[in-house]
């Protein structure tokens, strides 16, 4: 029995009425966003409640929309781009796990490339393999790594914890394959926003199963806007008071995702394989250092914080960077917003020089 306080509608959509247009930021944001990000939302969001209000739409209808959100920049020349069935060998679904490999430019290294496992955001919701296919290119070309991007099964269809059995074995896969010229010594496991939370729970979950221990440790994770905390509310999270009205992942549509993800609610929002902050700090020891780049207008930010300031308790490098006056989404907005640009220079240096020492 769900103990959500709010009942969607049998469409799945949020139970409110969609707001008048044109959208306005909320006045308990004035002052605090970008002025780049100001003027975005004025010429090209204002008018989009398909975006900015996803939540109040009948779900059906988004999730055959895309949900791609204007601003970001072209994506970069790979050598090639190609889509793989990755095959079911420890976890329970029938169907194999559809991913798309990103190889960059250039001759490999000797051993392979340095591999990123990439999980795309939308809330374990929306989104899927072509979303954040511009993001991933940038990420192989910069970081000169094979980037494999996993399109992991969404609630309401599939609840928790499918997403995460696929996550698992498709890391599993990248560790074990020989189909593809990967060097398995240096391996990433990165995301952003729920797949951010897919990456955080799998340092964990690899660390700690009997599976891995015959593959090599990760060697890093990089992680974008994360899902932390899926108990979070504004009494337990700051930024959840501070920007709870805030543009594009207002407090109100991340408890939508949540309820879909999440149904059943009570331990299910705090469990470890949910809530990644809920690791025991034996765990955190285990897990390798990190980059993580959070939004200082997200509601998610202060959970990032914490993860982060975990991590570095548990002696595990970690470092934060807090993109000023910009909301969530800001990784997909880097064709319009310099703070999207530097995230995105940002998040794929630090996985390159986690590969190269650069």
């Amino acid at each position: 029995m769900s103990s959500y306080s709010v009942t969607l509608n049998s469409d799945n959509s949020w139970p409110e009425p969609l707001s008048e247009l044109p959208l306005r930021i909320h006045p308990s944001m004035a002052g605090k966003l970008d002025p780049e990000y100001v003027k975005f939302f004025e010429e090209e969001l204002c008018n989009r409640p398909d975006i900015l209000e996803t939540h109040k739409f009948p779900l059906e209808k988004t999730k055959a929309g895309g949900n791609v959100i204007p601003g970001q920049a072209p994506p970069k020349e790979m050598a090639q781009i190609y889509d793989i069935q990755i095959p079911r060998k420890h976890t329970s679904a029938e169907k194999p796990v559809p991913a798309r490999v990103f190889v960059p430019q250039g001759t490999p290294p000797a051993a392979g490339w340095p591999c990123t496992v990439w999980y795309h955001g939308g809330g374990w919701v929306l989104g899927g393999i072509d979303t954040e296919n511009s993001y991933c290119t940038h990420l192989a070309d910069n970081a000169r790594c094979l980037v494999i991007t996993v399109d992991y099964r969404l609630a309401p269809e599939s609840p928790f914890p499918a997403c995460v059995e696929d996550a698992f074995e498709a890391l599993l896969y990248v560790m074990d394959t020989t189909d593809l010229p990967i060097d398995n010594t240096k391996v990433c496991v990165a995301g952003s926003s729920a797949g951010g939370n897919l990456a955080a729970i799998m340092t964990h979950k690899y660390a700690s199963a009997r599976l891995s221990k015959k593959y090599p440790p990760l060697k890093f994770q990089m992680l974008v806007v994360p899902v932390t905390d899926n108990s979070a509310t504004g009494e337990t999270q700051p930024s959840w008071r501070e920007n709870k009205y805030t543009p594009q992942l207002p407090a109100a549509k991340m408890l939508w995702y949540r309820q879909l993800y999440l149904p059943l609610a009570g331990d299910t929002l705090t469990t470890p394989e949910s809530s990644p902050l809920f690791y025991p700090d034996e765990s955190f020891k285990s897990v390798p250092p990190a980059f993580i780049a959070a939004a200082e207008c997200d509601v998610l930010r202060s959970e990032a914080e914490a993860y982060s300031e975990k991590l570095v308790k548990n002696g595990v490098e970690s470092r934060i960077t807090v993109y000023k006056g910009v909301p969530h989404t800001a990784m997909v907005m880097n064709a319009r917003l310099k703070q999207g640009a530097d995230l995105v220079r940002d998040t794929t240096g630090a996985v390159r020089n986690a590969f190269y020492g650069e």
